[in-house]
């Protein structure tokens, strides 16, 4: 075919094919992640330099922005301390699911989150938006991925974790902080702090007993600062997988509420989700629990939490496409063929370990994937063209 013909053929096909790899979807997702940034500690330690890396998802309805934080100096020996913790969530609010650290984990006593990050990445956008982080625990290889679908309010979360060879996880404890609703001693302020569930509604100062099975979700809010009078950010809660709980207790005071679950070591992984109600009455959020809180848990432990170009390729079936269209794109495939070749090799090494569990694996096998989409679609283009 003449080179000059071929061209403008290609343009001509490439633009409806462009349109075919990304079919219109209701809702896209977006996922971000600024990279981290290292500069000097402010208050962390002293001297030091501190990484502080940015990472949201949002749909149509809200926007989860996510914080983690470490000292990077080698003086603590594979831990990263931040003085008020290593995994935050800014938005929808700072206060809630506090803005600088809402999220540890204890394995064996020793915190899961200030150890070394293997890996973080974003995992998906467009049909969902997600992304994971990979610590290297001492006794266990700990993972979490978190997710946000399509018109919905709250995130999904699931935390696994791995011993490693010769250890015992003998406890493990993920806990969480929020401040409901508003920053009160910090402002010289006095709240009135309630955690609710569908069993009991407890205030501060108190400790709630969790019972496993009964207590699914809990609702953190303050009467004092309640939108309905004008006050505070709205509520937050939670939802949380029970089969995997030995317990739980969550110490309401005046200003942070802290939530322990103890999960079963044995369990290997616990599903939880996160709602942060900004903007809402308290009423309203406690309502929208009553009437959605059991129909959200189910989806929850329903969900596979694989990314989703991960899900939906079979590796012998593109391996076999592939060959077709390298043989019809004729003397036009030829430049393609070790390219393509060498993707479709990544490809298979990696879905092989994505199988026996590997996030890491998982997550490299969706960048693969999604940064070899041009690829094929050349391909497909010249056994188009060339095609009998």
């Amino acid at each position: 075919m003449h080179t000059t013909v071929r061209h403008l053929l290609a343009v001509s096909v490439l633009l409806p094919l462009a349109a075919w790899a990304q079919p219109a979807q209701p809702e896209q997702v977006s996922a971000y992640d600024d990279g981290g940034r290292i500069g000097p500690s402010t208050h962390q330690c002293s001297g030091h330099q501190i990484l502080v890396r940015h990472l949201s998802l949002q749909n149509a309805v809200q926007k989860y922005g996510f914080q983690y934080s470490g000292c990077q100096d080698p003086a603590h020996h594979g831990e990263h301390p931040s003085s008020e913790g290593n995994f935050g969530m800014p938005s929808p609010s700072v206060c809630n699911w506090y803005h600088s650290g809402f999220l540890t984990m204890d394995i064996n006593g020793k915190d899961v989150v200030r150890q070394d990050v293997k890996e973080m990445r974003l995992t998906e956008t467009g049909a969902r938006g997600g992304f994971q982080v990979i610590w290297s625990h001492p006794d266990a290889e700990v993972s979490l991925r978190i997710l946000l679908l399509p018109g919905q309010n709250h995130v999904l979360c699931l935390l696994k974790w791995q011993p490693r060879a010769g250890a015992t996880l003998k406890n493990v404890t993920v806990k969480f902080r929020c401040y409901p609703s508003f920053f009160t001693a910090a402002r010289q302020r006095q709240g009135e702090r309630h955690v609710k569930t569908p069993r009991t509604d407890q205030q501060e100062p108190t400790t709630l007993e969790l019972v496993p099975g009964k207590d699914p979700w809990l609702l953190y809010y303050d009467t004092i600062f309640d939108v309905a009078k004008g006050e505070g950010e709205g509520p937050c809660a939670i939802i949380a997988e029970q089969t995997a709980l030995l317990g739980g207790k969550v110490g309401i005071g005046g200003y942070a509420v802290n939530t322990d679950l103890m999960v079963k070591p044995e369990a290997g992984s616990l599903r939880f989700g996160l709602y942060d109600f900004a903007g809402s009455k308290n009423a309203d959020a406690e309502a929208y629990l009553q009437a959605h809180g059991s129909e959200d848990l189910a989806q929850l432990l329903a969900l596979d939490f694989r990314p989703g170009l991960v899900r939906e390729v079979d590796v012998a079936k593109l391996k076999a496409e592939a060959a077709q269209l390298l043989n019809d794109a004729a003397d036009d495939g030829v430049a393609l063929k070790p390219k393509v070749e060498a993707v479709l090799k990544q490809v298979e090494d990696l879905a092989a370990k994505g199988q026996g569990g590997d996030w890491q694996a998982e997550g490299e096998l969706a960048g693969v994937l999604r940064s070899s989409e041009e690829l094929f679609w050349r391909l497909k283009t010249f056994a188009m063209l060339n095609r009998k």
